[in-house]
């Protein structure tokens, strides 16, 4: 195999580099690290409101993670929340799960990258688990 081919390997593997955008920010997957960034004008509006976590970046290890989940409560927007050590608990109050630090809201249009991060990292904890 030439080094061309194993280029080519690496960027079709697991080592690929996911993004997903969302109302308040974005995440991007890169190897063993997620990487939380808030922001843009739903977080200078949250900024506005008095409203704390409009402004967050954060790199997580994929390792560290305990649980990804995509919460869809009624009358409010869908989110996808991280567990690990450290994270904000969750409260119960949807509305302050949806803009903690560990929890970012998805797109209304298409949220497939969203799925695919949480795909590869539940895959990564299966790994580690059978290990």
């Amino acid at each position: 195999m030439s080094n061309g081919d194993k280029e080519l390997v690496v960027a079709t593997n697991e080592d690929a580099r996911l993004i997903a955008k969302g109302l308040s920010g974005s995440l991007e997957l890169s190897g063993n690290v997620l990487r939380i960034s808030k922001g843009g004008a739903f977080g200078m509006l949250l900024m506005v409101l008095g409203i704390e976590g409009g402004f967050v970046e954060r790199s997580i290890r994929v390792s560290d993670i305990s649980a990804v989940e995509i919460e869809n409560p009624p009358f409010l927007f869908r989110y996808v929340r991280f567990s690990y050590q450290g994270a904000p608990t969750q409260s119960g109050n949807s509305l302050q799960d949806m803009l903690a630090e560990n929890a970012i809201i998805m797109s209304l249009i298409d949220n497939r990258m969203f799925y695919r991060i949480k795909e590869r990292i539940e895959r990564s904890m299966l790994e580690r688990t059978s290990r």
